[in-house]
């Protein structure tokens, strides 16, 4: 391999992981409810979409939209799984496969499974997504048993 190669295939590995990043940081950021780490993770003029009933546009309308759907809920955690990702220069594109859990407001329940079409650009000092599109597999909306506990600070 040549050192262009090298440098050309580092290059790659290092916005995979910075997309990766993104992802994961957008999941802890939705499951602890911290609206600063949500917000960070979109761009300016983001869209972000889940199912056929959530549609925002643009990051204070994102951020808006997230506290509405997250704020009441006694428990949430969303988990995500990377799928692959496309790198063109500046933007990408990746899937990744969802899993979603919550309760709360009162006796409401929430479950499912889903699909995200994401859309990231490359910002001054990480990727940030441009679209995010949830489409849901499979949804529960049934009760289910179990205690929520809140995480400590800090944790």
């Amino acid at each position: 391999m040549t050192t262009a190669h090298v440098e050309n295939a580092l290059s790659r590995l290092v916005d995979e992981a910075s997309v990766r990043d993104t992802v994961a940081r957008f999941a802890d950021a939705a499951t602890r409810g911290d609206v600063a780490r949500f917000r960070a993770t979109w761009a300016e003029d983001a869209e972000w979409t889940i199912g056929e009933r959530v549609h925002a546009v643009g990051v204070d309308d994102i951020v808006s939209t997230f506290r509405r759907l997250r704020d009441e809920r006694d428990f949430f955690v969303q988990f995500a799984v990377q799928g692959p990702i496309e790198i063109s220069g500046d933007e990408a594109t990746t899937s990744i496969l969802c899993h979603e859990a919550a309760r709360g407001p009162g006796e409401t329940y929430y479950r499912n499974h889903s699909v995200t079409a994401d859309r990231l650009r490359r910002s001054e000092k990480e990727w940030v997504f441009t679209s995010r599109s949830f489409q849901y597999l499979w949804l529960d909306t049934s009760p289910f048993t179990g205690d929520a506990f809140k995480l400590p600070a800090g944790f």
